[in-house]
This record gives structure tokens, sequence and C-alpha cells, in this order.
């Protein structure tokens, strides 16, 4: 609950953030002081960096291009073309894509329930994206980013799963910053805004919202993520985000000011009305989500 109401401010605050820099610095700058805030989390514990196979270093770098650089890409572009309360209820589906992803990789069966709820919170986006009358606009462009950075959010959770057999939470995660932070660093650097003062002259306050959104939404709440998933598996750690979006239209109702009306809570009701229809005990066969902590072969 508290990484979900931590992620659901940090739409929030991100949505803030494009107003002062340029989508690339910003994921970039976000991940590299992630990075070190789990690096001086490993060091106080007295732990040390485990040294990889080849096998490892491949599967980490793919979860480092998928959750963090295809991720944060995505997602701190679309929300800078999209508002935070579209952006959140999109973001809601990742439960949705997590059950018919770990169908597909894990062998749980899809059941019609399963399916009728994917397809109803589907439709719960679109219904905000089309009712905003901005579809074939930049908002519409920026909702579609948005989708695109829950899908590789949500495969990228599929390969933690894989990995955290073999691998700590804490361990995964500072490859997966180390392997991203480095691409998105690189991505950073093809922007002209990059070299400019200017991009980098915020007051005292934009720094703090960072500050926050990289060590605390980025670091230490994705390490109680990472972690959950190691015990539960992908299918019912991705129960808590329905939660996300209740907490993200709440906090860009308060402090962004940002209208909520009926074609939102349309939409949240069609989301949230699928996850349950997808991810109820009823949908799919006894133990389809395997042990907690296991992961179905």
């Amino acid at each position: 609950m508290f990484v979900m109401a931590t992620w659901g401010l940090n739409i929030v605050a991100v949505k803030y953030l494009t107003q002062y820099m340029d989508a690339r610095i910003l994921a970039a700058v976000r991940i590299v002081i992630a990075l070190l805030v789990v690096t001086l989390i490993i060091k106080a514990r007295g732990g040390r960096i485990p040294k990889l196979t080849r096998a490892q270093l491949g599967w980490l770098a793919l979860a480092g291009f998928l959750v963090v650089y295809a991720h944060q890409a995505a997602l701190v572009a679309g929300l800078g073309l999209t508002s935070a309360a579209n952006g959140t209820l999109i973001m809601a589906t990742s439960p949705l894509l997590s059950a018919v992803l770990a169908a597909v990789f894990y062998r749980e069966r899809l059941t019609p329930a399963r399916v009728f709820g994917a397809l109803l919170g589907l439709a719960g986006v679109a219904l905000v994206v089309l009712g905003s009358g901005k579809a074939l606009g930049a908002a519409g462009w920026g909702d579609a980013m948005v989708f695109l950075a829950v899908v590789v959010f949500v495969c990228g959770g599929l390969v933690i799963q894989r990995m955290s057999r073999s691998m700590a939470p804490l361990a995964m995660l500072w490859y997966m910053y180390l392997a991203g932070g480095l691409m998105l660093a690189a991505h950073a650097g093809t922007a002209p805004s990059t070299y400019r003062a200017e991009s980098w002259s915020m007051a005292w306050w934009p720094w703090l919202v960072l500050m926050f959104s990289a060590v605390v939404a980025s670091g230490i709440s994705n390490i109680l993520w990472n972690g959950g998933i190691a015990r539960l598996g992908i299918s019912r750690a991705s129960l808590f985000l329905n939660w996300l979006p209740i907490f993200g239209l709440l906090f860009a109702a308060l402090f962004l000011g940002e209208k909520v009306g009926a074609t939102h809570a349309a939409g949240l009701a069609c989301v949230l009305g699928g996850t349950w229809l997808g991810l109820r005990r009823g949908a799919s066969p006894a133990g389809a989500a395997g042990e907690p902590g296991k992961a179905r072969p």
C-alpha cells in the first residue's frame, strides 16, 4: 500500500517536473539518483554486489531495458503530453496485462472471465482517452506512450519473477538501474537541452520534488516492489496495483488541480471491474498463480 501511494504521487510529481526539465534529462537524472540510493542501502546493510554469470547479466540487462529505460522514457514523455489523471488510469491496466502475460509465459490458463476482464479494462482506458476529445492530438499520443510504458513495465516484471529464483531483489534492482541508467544517460546525451545551463536552473521546490521521485518512488519503493514480486509472483503482487488509480486521481486533483469528471469515474469503474473479473479466485484454476515466492515452470 505504501508503494501504491508513493507511485500514485510520483505520477503527479513527474507530470509537474516536465514543466521544468526535458523529458530525457528528467528520466536519466531520476534513475542515476535512484542508483546511488540503492548502492548506499546495499553498503549500509553490509552487503556486496554479487558477480553475475553471462546468462544472469543478459536477463538483467533485458530487465533494465524494459523496466528502467523503456518504461521511464515512455512514461516521462507521455506525461509531458497528457494529464496525470489520464496517465494514472492507463497505468491501472497493469494487473490485467500481468495476468494475460503470466498466462502466456507461465502457463496460467486464460478463462473467459479473465479475457472479458482484460477487455473491460481496456474499454475503460479507451473511454477516458476518447472522452477527453483529444484522442488524435498531443494528449492522445501522450496516452499511447503511457500505455506503452505499462506494457514494457509488465514485461519487465516477468523477467524479474524469473530472476528472483536465483538473486536477491536488492541486487537485481542495482544491476537493472545500472543498465537502464546508462541507457537513459546516453539517450539524454542526444538532447541539446542537456548542455544548456537553463535546463538545470530550477528553483528549490522542483528539485525537492525530483529528490522525492528519485529517492522514494524510484529507489525505496522499487526495492519493496521487487521484493513483493519475489515473494508473491507477478500475478499476486499486481493485485495491489488496483489502488494506483485511486491514489493517482486523488493526488492529481489535490496537487495539480486537475478535474476528475464522470468520464474518469466511468473509466475507473471499468478498469477496477475488469481487474476484479480477471484476477478473482474463480477466474483461474486453483493454484494457477503458484505458491508465494515461486513461479510456475
